[in-house]
């Protein structure tokens, strides 16, 4: 009865067996489809917005602008006119520029270009040159403010005060965004300083020492900068990033705006629900 019993149990471990081994070779199969399949996350997109059409020329400098942000230390920058210039809290911004050859450079707005209408800009001749031709001397653009923009390094300050200066002078740069504020810490709290059309930012006078400075630009990234000193015309160099790089996106083109049948309930909640029902495999 035990030799029965055997050859009846050997059979069925060896079908159990074969099953098992099946099983495991279509998931190992279908796992590694799935892996080819799920493509890198791309890096995020920069956003560009309020994109519109114009027309640019070229220039070159190697002065002090109206943003009072020194001569240019690349080939990068443009000049905006008045509307654009919006008083001087254009400056230290940065614009992504799209010419008639599909190619597009980002620029930072340094200076004013008093006799540019709306749409009009000026560019500096490099970055023109990446994006049309030069000898055709003005063409046809699409340019929109960059938000939260790739920064070249950690803020730089520039800052006139103490007894001999009638009143403190700031000046920022590597910013990416707009600012908001500027403000000064003082013994009754945070004090806001002013900002003018030479991109300056001014405030009380007669202050000794180092200052702190907390800077807000248009996008709601904020810093502390402490122990700033006073009365020098160079720039400081923090070790101060207004903001971190941006995060890999999940999705390859992030879409500036819903498309018109998108509603927003949808649009914030449809990723969410994709993420949790289609997670990849462990490769």
């Amino acid at each position: 009865m035990e030799r029965r019993h055997l050859r009846w149990i050997i059979p069925a471990a060896g079908g159990v067996l074969a099953v098992v081994v099946s099983l495991v070779l279509v998931l190992q199969d279908t796992g590694e489809a799935a892996c080819a399949a799920v493509p890198a996350a791309p890096l995020q997109a920069p956003v560009v917005e309020n994109v519109r059409s114009g027309s640019a020329s070229y220039y070159s400098t190697n002065r002090n602008g109206m943003c009072n942000l020194g001569a240019p230390s690349t080939d990068a920058y443009a000049a905006i006119g008045p509307a654009e210039w919006a008083g001087g809290a254009a400056c230290g911004s940065y614009l992504a520029v799209t010419g008639p050859n599909g190619q597009t450079t980002t620029v930072q707005v340094v200076d004013q270009c008093p006799s540019c209408p709306a749409g009009k800009i000026d560019l500096s001749k490099g970055a023109f040159s990446r994006i049309g031709s030069v000898s055709a001397g003005i063409i046809q653009i699409t340019y929109g403010t960059v938000r939260d923009p790739d920064l070249p390094g950690p803020l730089k300050v520039r800052a006139k005060g103490g007894t001999g200066y009638s009143s403190l002078s700031v000046v920022l740069d590597n910013h990416g965004n707009r600012l908001s504020t500027v403000e000064l810490q003082t013994a009754a709290g945070w004090t806001p300083l002013k900002h003018n059309t030479d991109n300056t930012w001014t405030g009380p006078s007669g202050l000794t020492g180092p200052v702190t400075l907390r800077v807000t630009d248009a996008s709601g990234h904020q810093v502390t900068l402490p122990g700033i000193a006073l009365g020098s015309s160079a720039f400081q160099q923090t070790a101060t990033l207004m903001y971190s790089p941006a995060p890999p996106s999940p999705s390859p083109s992030p879409s500036l705006s819903p498309s018109p049948s998108e509603s927003p309930s949808a649009a914030a909640t449809t990723p969410v629900a994709a993420a949790a029902s289609t997670a990849p495999p462990t490769c």
